[in-house]
C-alpha cells in the first residue's frame, strides 16, 4: 500500500467501499492536478502576496477613514 506507520491517512465511502489514502500521497497528487493550472513563470506566492498586500491597504484606508470621521465628530462635541 505504500504506507508507513505513523503515517496519517484518509479514509472515505466510494461506492459503498471504505478506501484508504496516503495524505501525504493525497497532497501531491492534489499538488500536481494543481500546477497543470499554473502558467508557466507565473509564480502563485507572488500574486498571493501581492493580492494581500491590496486588500491590507484598503483594509487601511477604510481604517484611516473611519478614524478621522471619529476625530471630527469628537472635535464637534
Amino acid at each position: 500500500m505504500g504506507v508507513k506507520p505513523g503515517e496519517d491517512l484518509i479514509l472515505y465511502i466510494e461506492n459503498g467501499e471504505l478506501r484508504v489514502r496516503s495524505w501525504l500521497r493525497n497532497l501531491r497528487r492534489v499538488q500536481a492536478e494543481l500546477s497543470a493550472l499554473k502558467q508557466p513563470g507565473e509564480s502563485v506566492v507572488d500574486e498571493f502576496l501581492k493580492e494581500r498586500r491590496e486588500e491590507q491597504r484598503r483594509s487601511d484606508r477604510r481604517l484611516d477613514r473611519l478614524h478621522a470621521e471619529g476625530m471630527a465628530r469628537e472635535g464637534a462635541k
